[in-house]
């Protein structure tokens, strides 16, 4: 099943013992724990554990799933990127699933999506991870159609069009620009392209990845317009370069030889959205180039740290060379 048709199952009173969502998505990671605390929420009261990251007690969590509520109420735990499992307890984890109890909720939280690794490889074996991924721009019309009919608003097509153009492939964007709207109507209220225009403007908003998309495809327009938008809207000129490069150097490390990659720490520094567009990123750009790029965004780095240039005046020109590869 997809995201949309687990959502329904869980609004019809369907909830699994275990889920495991795959993907750095935050905003859809987020959509579904809300409907999953409504769910267990709308009958008896319930008890949500979290642990996260690399010091999270894996072991107290496994000892609470295998014991039984003092109180018989529903029991929702999230385990979040439980890469640093292992032992004992990486066992009773698997233990755990093969007969999870159904008066628990384990949501299971892989950000990096790996499926080569051990760990993927094992939870998938005992749940279907549920995809969490950035959506493909392809699928963002079904998205909006989602998230309106979540909201209890009905807009109309030109109004979704404009949504769409507004918010780009974001869809936390898409829900924050409905929130904004569904504040100042009823449910069932029609919304047209005028209220859109009225709630949430004209002017399309973007993210540094896109910047990173734009570079990557050496859209030398596209790049300036998002470039100029976000210093604009407060960005780090500092944030901004970072973020660049750490793209370009994902670049580098997918096409160092084997022997090389061995010996290098896996990244993860970029979205699932952009890692997917790699192959077609290195279409664009021979290996020297991206070699001379890295140097160029590092010097431009210490630039800004000496005070010696900043926003646009760093930043167009830094564009210009990334995507038409003048690069010296």
């Amino acid at each position: 099943m997809n995201f949309k048709e687990v959502i329904i199952n869980i609004r019809n009173g369907h909830i699994s013992p275990v889920y495991f969502l795959s993907g750095d998505d935050y905003f859809l990671q987020s959509i579904f724990i809300d409907e999953i605390t409504k769910a267990l929420s709308s009958s008896l009261p319930f008890e949500k554990n979290l642990v996260s990251g690399e010091y999270g007690d894996y072991q107290n969590l496994i000892n609470s799933l295998f014991s039984d509520s003092l109180f018989s109420e529903k029991r929702l735990f999230i385990l979040r990127n439980p890469n640093k499992i292992s032992g004992k307890t990486k066992d009773d984890l698997f233990k755990y699933l093969a007969t999870p109890n159904i008066n628990n909720c384990l949501i299971i939280i892989i950000d990096k999506v790996d499926k080569k690794t051990a760990l993927f490889k094992n939870l998938s074996k005992y749940i279907q991870p549920l995809n969490v991924l950035p959506p493909f721009p392809s699928k963002m019309a079904d998205w909006i159609n989602f998230l309106i009919n979540r909201s209890g608003l009905i807009i109309s097509k030109e109004g979704k069009d404009l949504l769409r153009e507004i918010c780009g492939d974001s869809i936390s964007h898409v829900a924050n620009e409905i929130e904004k709207i569904k504040m100042c109507f009823l449910d069932n209220s029609a919304v047209g392209l005028k209220d859109i225009i009225k709630f949430c403007g004209w002017e399309r908003e973007y993210f540094p990845w896109q910047l990173s998309d734009a570079l990557g495809r050496r859209d030398t327009k596209g790049s300036f317009r998002i470039g100029k938008s976000l210093l604009s809207r407060g960005y780090d000129s500092s944030m901004i370069i970072s973020q660049v490069g750490n793209f370009f150097q994902e670049l580098y490390f997918f096409i160092l030889p084997k022997i090389d990659k061995e010996s290098l720490p896996k990244t993860g520094w970029i979205s699932q959205s952009l890692v997917r567009k790699i192959p077609t990123y290195l279409n664009n750009f021979s290996i020297n180039e991206i070699e001379k790029i890295i140097l160029l965004l590092y010097k431009s780095d210490i630039q800004i740290k000496t005070g010696k240039l900043s926003g646009e005046l760093l930043l167009i020109p830094l564009i210009y060379k990334i995507t038409t590869c003048n690069v010296r």
